[in-house]
């Protein structure tokens, strides 16, 4: 049996971009554990697709690893000026445009995001030409400025084997040919489940994204052999959401998410007045504008000299450009909202490690990575009591409503004027909080694939006989 991970998604991401996704970090992070526990034995092996819809090929996986490790460890140049110019209050020309009309503000601002977002994407553009007009490299890969051979061989998937898309599926579906063709063949199919978001709230998601992901859910999940989720509410809701489509599945396979070691401390901090972290994707779902509302309320309720700053930590996501034009109206507080936009993970690490505790508020999430992330770093959350938010945070969360400002209001509130109490839960965190690593969600999946029958290879069809009636009627 060889156990065959589509690793297309991945490659197409870190083309594109610099910093990792929870999707990518989880994927990643899965796939190097897999490889260190069964690669070498070629149980796992490591394809995309080829030049064909349909066709696949091998690729080396410790090329592809070099390579997104130097995306994740690369200096960013422009994306590194562009984090320090936000993380500062803003300038005199800032606040000049602010006093513009609205109808010249709004595309004003919008302007200027999209000019900065184009210079980061220039010297991506840049790099990757670098890279691609080296000699030999016309079927090459790049990521990171590293070139990796992405001509393997022809996979031909036989029965038994796995063919498993652990990444972004609905983006790129397989084709029913496709599909139809591993099942004849006795290959059998898996995917992973991250979350129903587009399904259970597409006002959260682009068009585009609702789309394919409902057919996603029409056309592919139905062909699986066996599903798994990252969280147990996430595979309730896979069931739920097929049940209302009246399709049965097997029930997923829930794996247990694993989490970094924490990296070492050390190095200068990168802010220096008290803050609060929040880290994710900036994008509605995760209630960036409810934390302006709150941190404007606790600037009216207490002395402004108690209220820390808050720190947003990621890269700007869907529907943003409300959010970044209220942030800019507002002067950011005067300065006591700050953004650092894709940090990178030593800058994530000092991040964590300096902030006097961490919020999440989102609205709903398939797992909740940055919970995991800041435990594992040993700070206290304020966390959203929805979804599998849960858990992820377990019993070392201070929870709220994400929907009621006051309640937020208060469970923070509470955390700043008792700093003995996020003291007391950070000693807990350390003695008592032990998160799965990454060796242990690949164990999972291994374990969940190995257990699973295998599949007959059907027997050719045959239409049934006809029994013709000789006798007749009138």
């Amino acid at each position: 049996m060889t156990i065959w991970f589509d690793v297309g998604d991945l490659i197409r991401f870190f083309q594109n971009a610099s910093r990792p996704t929870g999707i990518q970090r989880l994927s990643f992070e899965t796939y190097r554990a897999l490889w260190t526990l069964a690669g070498e034995s070629g149980e796992v092996r490591f394809c995309h697709r080829g030049d064909t819809a349909d066709g696949f090929k091998a690729i080396h996986f410790p090329a592809l690893e070099a390579a997104v490790l130097a995306a994740f460890t690369r200096p960013v140049g422009v994306e590194a000026a562009y984090r320090a110019e936000v993380a500062r209050p803003v300038s005199k020309l800032g606040r000049a445009a602010r006093r513009l009309p609205a109808q010249y503000r709004l595309p004003l601002g919008q302007m200027v995001r999209a000019a900065r977002t184009g210079v980061g994407a220039a010297g991506d553009l840049i790099r990757a030409l670098g890279a691609g007009l080296r000699p030999g490299s016309g079927a090459d890969g790049v990521i990171g400025g590293q070139v990796f051979a992405l001509n393997g061989d022809n996979v031909c998937f036989g029965p038994g084997d796995w063919f498993i898309s652990l990444g972004v599926s609905w983006e790129t579906p397989y084709s029913e040919t496709f599909l139809s063709g591993l099942r004849a063949d006795g290959t059998r199919f898996a995917m992973l489940a991250y979350d129903l978001i587009p399904e259970l709230f597409p006002e959260w998601c682009a068009q585009s994204t609702v789309r394919q992901f409902s057919a996603w859910l029409s056309a592919s999940v139905p062909m699986a052999d066996l599903m798994f989720a990252i969280s147990r509410h996430t595979a309730d809701d896979l069931v739920a959401c097929m049940a209302r489509r009246e399709v049965g599945i097997v029930p997923p396979v829930v794996l247990p998410v694993g989490s970094h070691e924490r990296l070492g401390e050390g190095g200068a901090p990168l802010l220096e007045a008290p803050y609060v972290l929040m880290v994710g994707t900036i994008e509605a779902r995760k209630n960036h504008g409810g934390m302006l509302r709150v941190w404007r309320r606790l600037l009216q309720d207490m002395p402004e000299g108690q209220v820390p700053e808050l720190v947003f930590a990621g890269k700007l996501g869907w529907l943003t450009d409300d959010l970044m034009q209220q942030l800019e109206n507002a002067d950011w507080l005067g300065g006591k909202i700050r953004l650092i936009e894709r940090p990178s993970d030593a800058e994530l690490a000092r991040l964590y490690q300096d902030c006097l505790f961490c919020v999440f508020p989102s609205f709903y999430e398939g797992w909740g990575l940055p919970v995991t992330e800041s435990l594992s770093h040993g700070k206290m959350v304020a966390a959203s009591n929805r979804s599998a938010i849960r858990e992820a945070g377990g019993e070392f969360c201070a929870y709220f409503d994400p929907e009621n400002t006051s309640d937020i209001c208060t469970v923070i509130r509470g955390l700043i004027e008792a700093p003995e109490r996020v003291a007391a839960m950070e000693r807990r965190i350390a003695e008592t909080f032990y998160p799965p690593g990454w060796d242990e969600t690949a164990a999972a999946l291994l374990q969940g694939l190995r257990s699973h029958a295998p599949v007959p290879c059907p027997a050719p069809w045959e239409a049934p006989p006809v029994e013709l009636s000789l006798s007749s009627t009138g």
